[in-house]
């Protein structure tokens, strides 16, 4: 059964450890803590974020440059397709793109409660509905 559910619960308790693939060793959650996991956010996003924060000019005279606008990355790395060069469908695909990572967003939420208030999985949750659908509801929850 997919445990990804669980590895909040991993993070902040000593007594539970996940392991990848069921190989021992191999660890996705348990054990180091939730500070190694903060020290690498700060490290993986800061450095972007501070580009950002600053404008992306102004740290050419450090040695670094990167293609863009002053806020926000661009260039081939980030666009190899050019579509940025089509004005109106590049406004139209980020006025969508943004409306389908707030609508990624409330489906993951939707997993979370889900997942908080059965302690199932969604799959382990879809296979008893399936199994029995007078039953397994959200009216068992109510």
């Amino acid at each position: 059964e997919p445990v990804w559910w669980k590895v909040g619960g991993a993070k902040l308790r000593d007594d539970l450890t996940l392991n990848w693939g069921g190989i021992q060793g191999f660890r996705i959650a348990g054990k180091q803590g939730i500070g190694i996991i903060a020290a690498c956010q700060v490290f993986l996003m800061g450095g972007p974020e501070y580009a950002r924060y600053v404008g992306i000019r102004s740290l050419e005279p450090v040695g670094v440059h990167l293609p863009g606008t002053n806020n926000y990355p661009g260039g081939t790395p980030f666009d190899p397709l050019g579509l940025s060069r089509q004005s109106d469908y590049f406004v139209d695909q980020s006025v969508r793109e943004v409306k389908n990572g707030r609508l990624a967003m409330v489906a993951m939420l939707g997993y979370f409660v889900q997942a908080a208030v059965t302690r199932e999985g969604p799959l382990r949750n879809v296979l008893d509905f399936l199994a029995d659908p007078l039953h397994n509801n959200i009216t068992k929850y109510l």
